[in-house]
C-alpha cells in the first residue's frame, strides 16, 4: 500500500530529527525547524507539501547562516522533502518549494 504524502513527510522529518538531535554539532535552528514541522504535521496546521517546503527552507537557511553541514543521508532526506513539496503543494502558486518566503 502506498503511503500518503502526509505519512511520507512525517517519516522523513522524524528520521531527520532522530538522526540530527543526537549529533552535538547540529545547529539548534535545524532541530527547532524539525520540531516545528512535526508539530504542524501532527496538528494538521497546513498541507504536508507546504510543511515540507518550510522545513527545507528552514534547514537551508540554518546551513547557510551557521555553515553547518548535513551528512549524506540527511541531504538525501532533504531532497525527498523537496520532491514531496513539488507533488501538489505549489500547483498554481508563485512560491516554489525552495522559495525563501516560505518559512515557519
Amino acid at each position: 500500500m502506498k503511503k500518503s504524502v502526509d505519512e511520507q513527510v512525517f517519516e522523513i522529518i522524524d528520521e531527520m530529527y532522530n538522526s540530527l538531535s543526537k549529533k552535538e554539532d547540529t545547529d539548534p535552528e535545524i532541530i527547532k525547524t524539525l520540531m516545528t514541522a512535526g508539530i504542524y504535521l501532527s496538528e494538521k496546521k497546513s498541507a504536508p507539501q507546504i510543511i515540507a517546503s518550510k522545513t527545507v527552507n528552514g534547514i537551508l537557511l540554518a546551513n547557510t547562516v551557521s555553515k553547518s553541514k548535513l551528512d549524506e543521508t540527511n541531504w538525501k532526506r532533504l531532497k525527498q522533502l523537496i520532491m514531496l513539496a513539488k507533488t501538489e503543494g505549489f500547483q498554481g502558486s508563485p512560491l516554489g518549494p525552495t522559495d525563501p518566503r516560505a518559512q515557519f
